[in-house]
């Protein structure tokens, strides 16, 4: 019996009716002489939590008799959520039942609870997610704990012969050996010493640790990328469009090595635009299945850490082999495409190309090319006229998108500029200028381009898709936004332009920072999926990644099916390949994909603190981006994140949850959301990355910590 068999056993409960032994076995096909054989397949796929086994003999899915699967995903160690793709369940500590951060876990749900907001408990715990902790070693006399220094559920129990010879307060990495029980705490060995938990660079080795993640390929996987030959063959290149004699150019940020996209436009006489998006061909390089392809694979993405990167592919690929630069022959993927002056593509095709750059531009170069900087239109006079028809075609885009109700989410990007000793030197805010704009919109246009091509092909495919947002967050949005006069004033039929109205709206009234944000947490996460769903975020019909397949696997899965239609319809051998592994890689890319946000925002969090160390007592401008029971949430004008708590002032506050605002009974001050908030710097806390304030106003009278205390 394979994985085939354990399909056509899963599809007989699409109806969700229950079945015995005997009735899966007639519905099979399966020997009745293997009753014991057939018992155990069926038993593994019970132990695996595809199925249950009712006390009446009857197997079932999990899903049909009202069961939730997916990953326990812990918070602050007080309760956790488990979300599904049209809820999410709350699940109190009490009943994690020896569930920790990540696992993989059944939950019944509770049968009080309705709509998106659903109660649960842990009746099964399907797969542990990982076995080794980072922590901080508390050392007593005959045994120690390490505490973790992320959301876990629980302490790890080290006896003393385990501590691996870790010293009190050092930061270490520990190996489970037993789960333990409900009231029971986990096990665990120490097995490396990482260091001062306090260290920025440890905290950073820490989270790529804790993910399982490393910078580095094995010698093998190194080998096999050098063994790659950089010299272009006669024979490849003969079978190619050789577009070297086009000035095609990268745009790119001043510190990227990995250039995996190229660009070229012409302004037709006809009045249209050919634009030419070249993109590196790692797919020739790199076979399907290959060794260097399954370590991308489990790899999923590049991770832009805020002083590291943890490549997709090794170095002598990114950077080198499949990086297109300047005045370098690079093989391409190429989708061509000639448009209208009002955005319509209108003919289109893709194909395999050889390239040489004429140039490695940068986003800051081109904008001064744009604003008329005289040295830069001397230095690049011979693309200068281009420049020009790109952003007007950029324009044209732009236009259309907008017109069909794209949100274009103008979020600043902070960036902590380090020096060479890997300490903050400053906050830089990395505003889109409209070379950044240039990319994104031919990147769109692209990325449109080839999926809808494949779409009508009806093959095996990755989309990236963006589903509507849940009806729940949606009237939460709402009532957030009605604070500052905006309304969405219909939840039927929801449109992502008439997000685009207020977000055009709050620019105007100077709220466009908040708004952002409240409409960003109210969406749905993108994801890659075999199901075309649309994406709603850009009001797309058809989207793909198809511009980054040095840093992105699904861009490479998707060159590799366009691949197999440049000569013709896919063989049925191609296309079920491509069906029995798309929709699993779509669900682990997804996975990576999301794992790599929350490392490059920690990353960045954990430079910002130390940034903050030394601003103790300094005073910033900042406004009000939130609320809880006790706490305002700030966002000072370098976008630090910080926040007040009124526990501890010597004045009584008090939240109204129905308003949004949060007052001081003693003083009358009202705190609204989007207030303008003067605030001095109090405290700035690495062991739990985050920056306390207070209103400067009651600087004077706040009793709570001013200082950093390093605990050891």
């Amino acid at each position: 019996m394979n994985k085939n068999d354990e399909k056509k056993v899963l599809e007989l409960f699409k109806k969700g009716k229950g079945k015995t032994l005997s009735e899966i076995t007639s519905y099979m096909g399966w020997s009745l002489k293997l009753k014991k054989q057939n018992r155990d397949f069926l038993d593994k796929l019970v132990e695996s939590g595809d199925l249950i086994l009712s006390k009446r003999g009857k197997y079932n899915t999990p899903q049909n008799l009202g069961y939730v699967i997916g990953n326990l995903d812990v918070v602050k160690d007080r309760f956790a959520f488990v979300d599904t793709e049209d809820f999410g369940v709350f699940i109190p500590k009490s009943k994690f039942n020896g569930a920790f951060n990540g696992d993989l876990v059944m939950v019944q749900l509770s049968s009080e609870t309705t709509g998106a907001k659903k109660d649960g408990e842990v009746v099964k715990i399907l797969k542990r997610e990982k076995n080794t902790i980072i922590g901080i070693y508390q050392a007593n006399e005959r045994f120690g704990f390490v505490v973790p220094t992320h959301s876990f559920g629980n302490d790890i129990f080290v006896p003393k012969r385990f501590n691996g010879g870790a010293h009190n307060g050092e930061l270490v990495v520990c190996e489970i050996i037993s789960w333990g029980e409900k009231d029971k705490k986990p096990e665990g060995k120490v097995i490396e010493r990482i260091g001062d938990p306090y260290d920025t660079n440890n905290m950073i080795e820490a989270l790529i640790i804790r993910e399982g993640l490393s910078m580095d390929f094995s010698p093998r996987l190194i080998q096999k990328a050098k063994e790659l030959s950089d010299q272009l063959s006669e024979e490849e290149i003969a079978k190619r469009h050789d577009l070297r004699d086009l000035p095609i150019i990268t745009i790119d940020g001043e510190d990227a090595k990995d250039l995996d996209d190229a660009v070229y436009v012409e302004k037709l006489d006809n009045g249209n635009f050919k634009l030419i998006v070249c993109i590196a061909d790692v797919s020739y390089y790199v076979p399907f299945g290959s060794a260097l392809d399954m370590e991308a694979r489990k790899r999923g993405n590049s991770i832009y850490l805020v002083d590291r990167v943890i490549p997709m592919f090794p170095r002598e690929i990114s950077n080198g082999l499949c990086s297109l630069n300047p005045h370098e022959n690079k093989f391409v993927f190429t989708c061509e495409m000639e448009i209208d002056n009002k955005g319509q593509v209108v003919t289109h095709e893709t194909y395999k190309a050889v390239i040489s750059t004429a140039h490695r531009m940068t986003y800051g170069g081109v904008n001064k090319i744009l604003a008329g900087d005289k040295t830069y239109t001397e230095e690049y006079k011979d693309i200068n006229k281009m420049v020009f028809e790109m952003l007007e075609l950029s324009h044209i885009l732009r236009e259309l998108k907008y017109s069909r109700g794209s949100i274009d989410f103008d979020i600043p990007e902070v960036k902590a500029v380090l020096g060479e000793d890997k300490k903050v030197e400053y906050l830089k805010v990395i505003e889109r200028g409209e070379s950044e704009r240039i990319i994104e919109d031919f990147m769109i246009a692209a990325n449109e381009t080839v999926a809808e091509k494949i779409f009508w092909m009806e093959l095996p495919f990755l989309y990236r898709t963006h589903e509507k947002p849940d009806p729940d967050r949606i009237t939460a949005l709402n009532d957030s936004i009605k604070k500052f006069g905006y309304n969405l004033h219909s939840h039927e039929d929801l449109h992502p332009g008439k997000f685009q109205k207020i977000i055009e709206q709050s620019k105007e009234d100077g709220n466009s920072q908040i708004i952002h944000k409240l409409i960003l947490m109210s969406l749905k996460q993108a994801r890659y999926t075999v199901e075309n769903v649309g994406h709603f975020g850009l009001s797309s019909s058809y989207y793909a990644h198809f511009t980054s397949p040095i840093r992105r696997y699904a861009d490479l899965m998707v060159h590799r099916v366009i691949n197999e239609t440049l000569t013709g319809y896919p063989s049925k051998k191609t296309i079920k390949m491509f069906k029995d592994e798309m929709s699993a890689i779509g669900s682990h890319i997804s996975k990576t994909e999301r794992t790599a946000m929350k490392l490059e925002s920690e990353s960045v969090k954990i430079k910002i603190v130390e940034y903050m160390l030394d601003k103790i007592g300094e005073e910033y401008k900042s406004r009000i981006i939130g609320f809880n029971k006790t706490k305002i949430f700030f966002e000072t004008e370098e976008h630090v994140e910080c926040f007040f708590d009124g526990v501890n002032s010597p004045n009584y506050f008090t939240f109204d949850e129905d308003n949004y605002t949060m007052k001081n009974e003693d003083t009358g001050d009202l705190f609204k959301l989007g207030d303008s908030v003067d605030v001095s710097i109090v405290r700035a806390d690495l062991s739990q990355l985050e920056v306390e304030v207070v209103p400067a106003q009651y600087l004077d009278k706040y009793r709570g910590p001013r200082q950093f205390r390093r605990k050891h």
